[in-house]
């Protein structure tokens, strides 16, 4: 597959999601502390962070205290803002431009965890993804994603108000699969997404060679609630834990 036009796209916004991120964004709060419950990182375990964008994930779990941390992403301009970062504070992150469908420069069984913050839906082909993920986690090893929740961020969804006042989300369009972008300049779906059901992602996972630990629909913090107050009563995200098998 010819990755190239999506690493340009991604390298296009690179320097405007850096700044989304460091002027201080609900939902990726949300997202990260959610991956860092689900993760529950060991001392002494060696953690991958792909589609990782500019090290957010990767520097929260490098500070939770995982032995090693590598993060992995398509768009080089990515890697080279979270390249910044580490220069600013040094964690020992390791950041390398690796396609998350292949991880051709990364050993098999290299890995006792895997994770994914807000990246999947990103990437094209979900399963050649797990397959890579399978390979290079050792046996037993874990891979915890966070995704935005398919269910409430299906194409062309949007937020309403009630009758009685309160705001919802009007989801149309949920069982269509397809990649899609959105019309809003200042959202990160400009760039694409690629929008799966909950029942596609979750049989992904179960036939891919890996069994589900747990999962999570978290509310929103205080932050993502001043910002977007629907996500109150509605989950903005779905997690998981994964275990491989075999």
């Amino acid at each position: 597959m010819n990755t190239e036009p999506q690493a340009a796209t991604w390298s296009g916004i690179a320097d405007w999601y850096d700044n989304l991120l460091q002027s201080g964004s609900g939902p990726h709060e949300l997202a990260v502390q959610t991956l860092l419950r689900l993760s529950a990182t060991a001392p002494d375990a060696d953690v991958l962070d792909i589609a990782c964008g500019q090290g957010h994930a990767s520097r929260a779990l490098a500070r939770a205290g995982a032995r090693s941390v590598t993060g992995a992403d398509l768009a080089p301009e990515m890697i080279a803002a979270a390249r910044r970062h580490e220069a600013d504070e040094p964690l020992g992150i390791e950041y390398l431009v690796e396609d998350a469908a292949t991880l051709h420069a990364l050993p098999d069984a290299a890995f006792d965890l895997v994770t994914c913050q807000l990246g999947l839906m990103d990437i094209p082909d979900l399963t050649a993804t797990l397959t890579a993920v399978h390979r290079v986690l050792r046996p037993a090893g874990a891979f915890v994603f966070v995704i935005g929740h398919p269910c409430f961020l299906a194409p062309d969804a949007r937020t309403i108000t009630t009758a009685d006042g309160r705001p919802a989300r009007l989801i149309t369009d949920y069982l269509h699969e397809r990649f899609w972008t959105s019309r809003n300049p200042r959202g990160v779906r400009r760039a694409g997404n690629h929008h799966r059901t909950l029942a596609t992602y979750l049989n992904s996972i179960l036939t891919g060679g890996f069994t589900l630990e747990l999962v999570k629909e978290p509310t929103a913090g205080t932050l993502l609630a001043q910002q977007q107050p629907v996500y109150r009563a509605i989950p903005i995200f779905f997690a998981a834990r994964a275990r491989k098998t075999h």
